[in-house]
């Protein structure tokens, strides 16, 4: 009945989506991996933005100093603004970077810039109530965000059309299955 501790390798897998029913325990893993990210490094080595639209429980980061800001589903304007902030962000890196990847980058010239960990509690809820209006930005920054140090790390109920679609979820190596509903389901996520 041992229980190994689980290590999030946001360098070496990317991506990580967590995935499990209602009251399965997703918003704390969320909370727990941010936590361990603000225990571990400092802001100069990661800066966290979080996305809740479930139950709050990430609010408790806006306060750390390696957070850049925690939205909810009443801010839309903010989160708006957050997009274009992340499009700048990953322009940006793009022309820093130059052709390497954040690893290489890092690696040869120290850390100039912190890795970046977007967090987004209920993901599926966050598509409804935007009209899956950041659809584009959300598959942009799984496709490219790898390359130049910014990290997904969603929680939903499941990978379907209405959750996690597939075209974002095959850019999502790591995913982390908690309860769900039938042993179908493990098979299809993992």
């Amino acid at each position: 009945q041992y229980q190994a501790p689980v290590i999030l390798d946001f360098a070496d897998i990317g991506h990580y989506a967590v995935i499990g029913n209602v009251l399965s325990g997703k918003s704390t893993f969320l909370q727990t991996a941010l936590y361990g990210l603000i225990s571990r490094y400092t802001p100069e080595e990661v800066s966290i933005y979080a996305i809740d639209f479930s139950s709050r429980m990430l609010e408790s980061f806006a306060a750390a100093p390696h957070t850049g800001g925690v939205l909810f589903e009443q801010d839309e304007d903010s989160i708006g603004k957050f997009f274009y902030l992340m499009e700048q962000l990953l322009s940006e890196r793009k022309k820093v970077v130059r052709g390497g990847n954040f690893g290489q980058f890092i690696e040869k010239n120290g850390k100039v810039f912190p890795a970046v960990v977007i967090a987004i509690d209920q993901y599926g809820s966050f598509r409804e109530k935007t009209g899956n209006k950041y659809d584009s930005q959300m598959l942009q920054l799984a496709k490219e965000g790898l390359g130049y140090g910014i990290y997904l790390l969603l929680s939903a109920g499941d990978i379907s059309a209405s959750e996690i679609p597939s075209k974002l979820a095959d850019n999502i190596r790591g995913r982390i299955c908690l309860e769900m509903n039938d042993k179908f389901s493990y098979r299809e996520i993992l």
